[in-house]
Formats: C-alpha cells, sequence, structure tokens
C-alpha cells in the first residue's frame, strides 16, 4: 500500500510504501523476541516508523515480551479492573502500586513486573477473595479509628551524616482532623 505523509524530520511530504519486517527485539530479560515491526519506505529507500502512531512497534514488542512470560495483557487486565468495579486509583492501592504504574501498564506504555502479574492474576483467579479481603481490611481499619481517637506518627529521616534516623512524635488529633 502506498500512502502520501508529511514527514516532519524532513519538513517535505512524500510517497511511502507501506513495509512488514520480521525483526529480533530485545525487552527487559528477554533478548530474541521475534515481532514483525510495521515501517514506512520512502521514495529513497529509507525506513521510517509510522508518522500518525510512532510507538506502535514499540507496543508490539510489549506484546510479544507479555505473550512469552505469560502475562496478562494491557486489555485483560483493563477488563478485569472494570469487571470488579474499580477505578483505577482504588484497584492500584488495592494492589499497593502506583495508579501512574496500572495507567501505564493498561494503556501499553509500560511492561508489568513479574510480581505485578503475579497480583494481577491473583486477582482475576480469585476476585471474590479479593473483593472479601479488601472488605475485612476496611471493617478491620474503620474499627481501629473508631476505637482509638489519638494515634502515633513516626517520622523517619536522613541525618547530617545521611543515617536514617527516627524521632517519634505523639500525635493526638481528633476523627476528621488532619495530622
Amino acid at each position: 500500500m502506498n500512502k502520501n505523509f508529511f514527514n516532519p524530520e524532513l519538513n517535505a511530504y512524500d510517497t511511502y510504501t507501506e513495509v512488514w519486517i520480521p525483526e529480533k527485539v530485545c525487552v527487559k530479560d528477554e533478548t530474541d523476541l521475534l515481532v514483525v515491526n510495521h515501517y514506512w519506505r520512502d521514495s529513497e529507500g529509507e525506513l521510517w516508523g509510522d508518522f500518525e502512531n510512532p510507538m506502535e512497534n514499540v507496543y508490539r514488542s510489549f506484546d510479544a515480551y507479555r505473550e512469552r512470560k505469560g502475562y496478562m495483557s494491557p486489555k485483560e487486565l483493563r477488563n478485569l479492573r472494570e469487571s470488579l468495579g474499580f477505578s483505577v486509583r482504588k484497584f492500584a492501592d488495592a494492589l499497593g502500586i502506583s495508579p501512574s504504574t496500572l495507567t501505564q501498564i493498561e494503556n501499553n506504555h509500560r511492561v508489568q513486573a513479574k510480581y505485578q502479574d503475579i497480583l494481577f492474576k491473583n486477582v482475576k483467579n480469585n476476585p471474590s477473595s479479593f473483593l472479601e479481603e479488601l472488605k475485612f481490611e476496611k471493617e478491620n481499619l474503620s474499627n481501629e479509628v473508631s476505637k482509638n481517637s489519638s494515634y502515633n506518627v513516626n517520622f523517619y529521616y536522613k541525618d547530617s551524616d545521611n543515617q536514617l534516623s527516627n524521632n517519634v512524635f505523639t500525635e493526638f488529633n481528633e476523627l476528621g482532623d488532619a495530622a
């Protein structure tokens, strides 16, 4: 297929021919992933990544990595989260990962670490247990907070020798007040 594109690097229009090339790529610890990458060849024979989707080949590499490792796909992960009725922030908090990390994984801008994939699969394989555990933890936390109207806060800091030090302050706080 031929297509006319504006190439911002050359500041010119040209007719490009679509090309698919099998290539060996490296993602994290996998050095021999075979991916069929998408390019556009200009009239002089030079290959260019897709001007409208420049990350396309990176996404293909991430997909190949996940497939080789047996990891959940971004779509599977998003569907799981949505099926449980969680926002990105609430699901990430429940799993103990940052919302930005979860968003990057769901948008295929990042490959999950092995421990993250294990967390995702545990939720996928046992959604009712996951929800029950969250409910249990929430109830325990509510009970603890209602029993105590004051709490201790430990502050850690690095001293002048860059050593981790502990300084304990007791903050007495009524429920609803900021610490």
